[in-house]
């Protein structure tokens, strides 16, 4: 099956913007090595069916017919010859049990194989999620105490010499918070990258979308 009508099965619409959980693990689903070695595998253990059955247990023949035949030529030379007979012969046994079992067995490791990697890239989706939030709560409060110190400035250049510790207060807080901001985006970088490494060798794609900076391609 070709990714891009996997990822379309898989309920995965163009997204502009912030990204989404299941555009998130479609993708993962698409290109992640162990599922599709198992989807690869799925399908080799696929009894055949349809025109690949067809051709799969079809021969050709060419046998002897019964009785000869005897061709005069001008010269008055006689040849005698035993026609021939070309067909086709089809055999089309039915699936074996045997065949019916490996293909269950397979399909389900497949199945396995996609909740388990489906279920992995959820938790770490809602890491992800979870540190993002936790960003952006550091954010606003770095915004405030950035704020709060520049109007306490100029109230100290303008002689307010009771706001001046209160300035150094922010200024600590502003520190703070500024370095908790430069933690938590190294933290989102790697869990970003921890997620995206599940699609295998298009992890880079990934990276962009949960990064928001850009779409998720389409095959």
């Amino acid at each position: 099956m070709k990714r891009g009508l996997w990822l379309a099965l898989l309920g995965w619409p163009a997204l502009v913007g912030a990204w989404e959980e299941e555009p998130a693990i479609a993708f993962i689903l698409a290109y992640n090595p162990v599922v599709v070695a198992q989807r690869d595998a799925t399908a080799a253990y696929r009894p055949p069916g349809g025109l690949r059955r067809v051709m799969e247990h079809t021969s050709f023949y060419v046998r002897a017919a019964s009785g000869t035949s005897s061709t005069v030529s001008d010269g008055g030379d006689t040849t005698t010859s035993s026609p021939m007979t070309v067909g086709i012969q089809v055999n089309i046994p039915l699936s074996s049990p045997k065949e019916q079992r490996e293909f269950a067995q397979q399909a389900l490791a497949e199945a396995t194989r996609i909740d388990e990697i489906r279920g992995r890239a959820l938790t770490d989706l809602a890491k992800l999620r979870e540190l993002e939030a936790e960003r952006a709560a550091v954010q606003t409060r770095l915004d405030f105490h950035r704020s709060k110190a520049d109007w306490l400035q100029e109230r100290v250049k303008k002689g307010y010499e009771g706001d001046v510790e209160k300035l150094w207060e922010a200024a600590q807080k502003q520190n703070t918070e500024a370095a908790t901001v430069q933690r938590l985006d190294l933290l989102l970088a790697a869990q970003r990258r921890q997620v995206a490494h599940g699609a295998g060798e298009q992890w880079e794609p990934l990276f962009n979308y949960l990064s928001n900076k850009g779409n998720l391609p389409r095959d």
